[in-house]
């Protein structure tokens, strides 16, 4: 589903915590200055258009990541960034939680790396406006 072109800005919530967490928020610092391409952090579910997964998650996280998605508008979309919201990562036993989530809603980008580069997270979101 590609990003409705009529839409002024573009709302993200980013979840998870740790190294990737870090890296996205930094695109809001002003060498990246994701704001100049439309680009929001906000901190409810109910104002995002993006759901941006990062970092390791339990059952229960992923039961919270599940909730959040629910409470999203549509049109939404879900952006798996870094290893572990792409394949688990480094942790055993993690990979089949995070396919419970996959399964449930699907993942419309993929951002690789442990952290991925916040050049990277700009260059994904931008690619993902011009879709």
């Amino acid at each position: 589903m590609a990003f409705n072109i009529e839409k002024s800005n573009l709302n993200i919530i980013v979840t998870g915590a740790g190294a990737c967490r870090n890296e996205i928020l930094a695109t809001r610092s002003p060498l990246y200055d994701i704001q100049r391409f439309g680009v929001n952090f906000v901190n409810r579910p109910e104002d995002a258009d993006i759901l941006v997964i990062s970092g390791f998650y339990n059952e229960e996280g992923v039961k919270r990541l599940i909730d959040i998605y629910s409470r999203m508008k549509l049109p939404r979309w879900v952006f798996a960034c870094g290893s572990c919201a792409i394949s688990g990562g480094r942790f055993p036993g993690f990979a089949h939680i995070i396919e419970e989530f996959k399964k449930n809603t699907g993942i419309d980008m993929y951002i690789p790396g442990c952290p991925p580069r916040p050049e990277a997270f700009v260059y994904a979101v931008i690619k993902f406006i011009k879709q």
